[in-house]
């Protein structure tokens, strides 16, 4: 009986002891819990005091951001910002820490690790030399490698300075590897002018390549005392470019003249080409445009080396057409596997297209495709291949060249010419309606679960970018902010990339052609007879939909109007206003397409013309018409005298078969 109660007893107490348990759980459970709703509520709020300045009540909010939640990682991180802002070094090392040790696995845990070694390198270096080592096993990107390297090398330099014991050379050259690393890689870097020194203090007996390392960054970095003191201990036929350079920049021109002379002459060849190239670009700007030439052409006349082919090359872009031929023939002949022996070979070819000298181009043209098949230039010298064979009635050639830039390079002005071509289009645009189309999310929505998905949900952007590197979400995170220049140019270079473009319903060719005032244009654009299109990309090229965009000669807005011009049109349409209402869009739009409408009427409707007129003038675009020797509008835009214009045209041409490719119904 005494044994039953006494069981009975013990079972009382477990159970009072997992009902304990259970409070206690559930009284932690309940102070990390939290809804998920609350939680995005949290981080919106402590989001926005940041984005407005009040870092302490963003600091405290982000704590409160529960340690279930996959977005503590990222609100751990925000307090980091916080605090390094705020000058709290402690509490910014703290979270840095919290981060990686937390969450290791997660992608700001590298990045925040670096931050963490740089805040330890002063007073806890062992510490910073273990984190700096992680850094460099982890996927972080190359750049904060090499620099955790330098960091490593920094460290241990450090010590071998306080040190008795006597290091081997090998030991030494180890560290100094970092060091040449980082200036060879990265010699404009940030940390570059602190590399310099550090290595130079570590070794005072440096040998002559890298000393040279250190005065080119000391002179990126525009420290020209520090960078002569060091030039002493170097042969001049060693560093003369970059001494010319440095003299340059310190207004010696007299040393900038005698050396680069000298240089050119006897020493091309201890010098890199990019100083070479630097030390000519210097020289030559100590004349005037009319000069540049013809001290080209002397530097040229006693250059020695294969560097003069930079010489070359300035030479053959100052002279004109006639000789302009025989220069690049010559270049081509003579440097045939220089980096500017493609540029060489493609001016030839279009030189002889403008001369339509055809049998011989259409020789080069296969040498072309042959030799640089992935070359920037390829669409142009594809379509004026197909153009030839056209001269020559052969129609099977001339569709496949089309065709070819067509399924390669549908984005290009010449995948526009192609297809217009081929389908007997005579006029430069054609009336088409288009759909508007919103800029979204350029890939398929992030799920649920996805932690894109959540930092969409709190509109952490900048996290987002951080998170993930690629650059049209870099570009879709500009335009969510209103940034729509800089999103436009983010999501055309990242598409210049790509070697094999998306078809054209991909949500990423929103983002390099996004339809922003498109309704405005249209409304605008209607109202003039101008093509809807045409005009998006004027705007487009003119100012990347900035209508705050103000040029270096007082154009303004969108459409980038001159004053005096955009007042002209104004009075013709009693239309009155104040120089600043140009930055108002409506405004601007609607004075622009008037204007265009004007000058399109002025040059008998052609919109190739018009266009060549909006960006050179109406006056020099009819004195072209009458000197070039033309038979169809390519042959026109190959022959416009500035290469300004002639771009200008390409470029506007290129954004209007993307609207219409991109937006056009059906």
């Amino acid at each position: 009986m005494v044994m039953l109660n006494l069981r009975d007893r013990d079972k009382g107490i477990i159970a009072g002891f997992v009902l304990l348990l259970c409070l206690i759980g559930g009284f932690y459970f309940a102070k990390i819990y939290q809804p998920e709703a609350k939680t995005i509520k949290i981080y919106k709020q402590a989001l926005k005091d940041y984005d407005n300045g009040n870092y302490s009540n963003a600091y405290f909010l982000f704590s409160k951001i529960s340690h279930l939640s996959d977005l503590k990682p990222f609100a751990v991180y925000r307090q980091a910002m916080c605090a390094k802002i705020l000058g709290d070094k402690e509490s910014e090392l703290h979270r840095y820490q919290q981060l990686f040790k937390r969450y290791p696995s997660n992608k700001l845990s590298a990045e925040a690790k670096y931050s963490a070694a740089q805040l330890l390198l002063e007073d806890e270096p062992a510490l910073a030399l273990k984190y700096f080592n992680d850094v460099v096993k982890s996927n972080i990107s190359e750049d904060y490698k090499v620099a955790s390297e330098y960091y490593i090398a920094r460290i241990s330099a450090s010590k071998m300075k306080y040190s008795r014991k006597i290091f081997s050379k090998k030991k030494m050259s180890e560290i100094e590897v970092a060091f040449r690393d980082y200036l060879e890689k990265y010699p404009n870097g940030r940390l570059a002018p602190s590399v310099a020194t550090t290595w130079k203090k570590f070794n005072t007996n440096m040998q002559k390549s890298d000393i040279i390392l250190v005065i080119r960054a000391y002179y990126l970095a525009g420290m020209y005392k520090e960078a002569k003191e060091l030039m002493e201990s170097v042969k001049d036929e060693n560093v003369w470019a970059l001494k010319v350079s440095t003299a340059y920049s310190t207004k010696d021109f007299a040393t900038v003249y005698n050396l680069t002379e000298t240089g050119v002459e006897k020493y091309s060849d201890n010098v890199t080409e990019e100083d070479y190239n630097r030390a000519v670009d210097n020289y030559l700007s100590m004349f005037d445009a009319k000069q540049q030439f013809h001290y080209a052409s002397k530097l040229l006349s006693s250059a020695k080396g294969d560097k003069k082919v930079y010489l070359w090359d300035l030479k053959c872009q100052g002279i004109n057409d006639k000789g302009k031929l025989s220069c690049y023939e010559d270049l081509y002949k003579n440097f045939s596997n220089s980096k500017y022996s493609e540029n060489a070979l493609y001016q030839v070819i279009m030189l002889n297209v403008k001369a339509k000298d055809y049998k011989k181009a259409r020789t080069l043209v296969k040498d072309f495709l042959s030799k640089y098949p992935k070359s920037k230039k390829a669409p142009e010298i594809l379509f004026w291949a197909g153009k030839i064979e056209q001269k020559y009635n052969n129609f099977n050639a001339m569709g496949n060249y089309f065709q070819s830039i067509i399924n390669n390079y549908p984005d290009s002005y010449y995948a526009y010419r192609a297809y217009w071509l081929m389908k007997g289009v005579q006029s430069a645009t054609i009336p088409t309606e288009l759909n508007y189309k919103p800029v979204v999310y350029p890939y398929k929505q992030p799920g649920d679960k996805d932690i894109l998905n959540k930092l969409m949900q709190v509109q952490d952007y900048d996290m987002m970018v951080k998170y993930i590197n690629d650059d049209f979400i870099a570009s879709w995170v500009e335009y969510e902010k209103g940034n729509y220049a800089a999103s436009m140019i983010i999501a055309r270079d990242a598409m210049d990339k790509l070697d094999v473009k998306p078809v054209k319903s991909d949500l990423r060719w929103r983002l390099v052609y996004p339809q922003n005032y498109y309704k405005q244009v249209k409304k605008f654009a209607d109202e003039a007879k101008n093509n809807d299109a045409l005009m998006m990309g004027i705007v487009r090229e003119e100012s990347s939909f900035n209508s705050q965009a103000q040029s270096g000669v007082g154009a303004i807005g969108l459409m980038q109007l001159m004053p005096t011009t955009a007042r002209e049109i104004g009075q013709k349409h009693g239309i009155t206003f104040n120089n600043s209402y140009l930055f108002n869009p409506e405004l601007n739009l609607r004075l622009g397409n008037l204007y265009y409408s004007s000058i399109n009427k002025m040059l008998e409707g052609k919109d190739v013309s018009a266009i060549a007129a909006y960006n050179g003038g109406i006056g020099s675009v009819t004195r072209w018409k009458s000197n070039l020797k033309y038979d169809d509008p390519d042959e026109f835009v190959e022959q416009i005298p500035y290469d300004e214009t002639r771009n200008y045209v390409i470029k506007v041409f290129r954004s209007y078969w993307n609207y219409t490719r991109i937006y056009q119904k059906g």
